[in-house]
């Protein structure tokens, strides 16, 4: 077995991750906005990676679009009273997992430590809006400010879109949990400390709705 400094060496020796390096040569040559509309397509077709590391059947594991689509959705119910900009609410939440579909959906059991994903995440976005800028720089302006805006909760819009972020999660996982309950899922299926999540919610109605999904929990899954 190589000694860690050989190792190391080999690491370092390895190109630095980059979109272009990830993205096939295919779609790489496509125009745009052809080639942009092609990298979406893997928002569709990866599965959030938390499922399947717990045992979720792959067919029935959510993509990253269906996570993102529910969380756009509840964006509509953004409360009035809080001036919340809905319409804002569901951009963000269109957009702050785009770099997924390049990046994949990494989580912290991944060999890929935060301060790596975040770079190439954010390299990822830079990428993407480069990649549309010709044809229309206030959207491409826009993709990756609104990106920004939720990484660093920097408006109230992208605070509570990060509360339905983990909301959207929660009742994910409150689902598959159901699905053990009617034997579509294997019971060693275990998603019961991913509720830890719960305590960072913040927003009152998100809470709210926290509160709703706890009761359901206890009386269909008995927890």
């Amino acid at each position: 077995m190589p000694e860690a400094s050989e190792r190391n060496s080999v690491l370092s020796e390895q190109p630095q991750w980059t979109p272009e390096l990830a993205i096939p040569n295919s779609i790489l040559a496509l125009p745009a906005p052809l080639s942009f509309f092609r990298i979406l397509r893997f928002l569709k077709t990866q599965r959030r990676t938390g499922w399947l590391d717990r045992g979720i059947e792959s067919r029935n594991a959510e993509s990253i679009s269906d996570h993102m689509y529910r969380m756009a959705v509840m964006c509509m119910l953004a409360p009035q009273e809080d001036e919340l900009d809905s319409r804002k609410c569901a951009m963000i939440a269109l957009v702050h997992d785009l770099a997924e579909a390049v990046v994949g959906d990494l989580t912290p059991s991944d060999p890929v430590g935060p301060d790596e994903k975040h770079r190439r995440e954010r390299a990822t976005m830079n990428y993407l809006a480069d990649l549309i800028r010709p044809l229309n720089a206030d959207a491409a302006d826009q993709l990756y400010t609104l990106y920004i805006e939720y990484e660093e909760m920097l408006t109230p819009e992208a605070c509570f879109v990060k509360d339905l972020d983990k909301f959207e999660f929660l009742l994910q996982t409150v689902e598959y949990e159901m699905d053990v309950v009617e034997g579509k899922e294997s019971k060693d299926v275990a998603l019961a400390d991913f509720f830890r999540a719960k305590a960072k919610i913040k927003h009152p109605l998100v809470k709210e709705w926290m509160g709703q999904l706890d009761e359901e929990r206890k009386r269909v899954v008995g927890l």
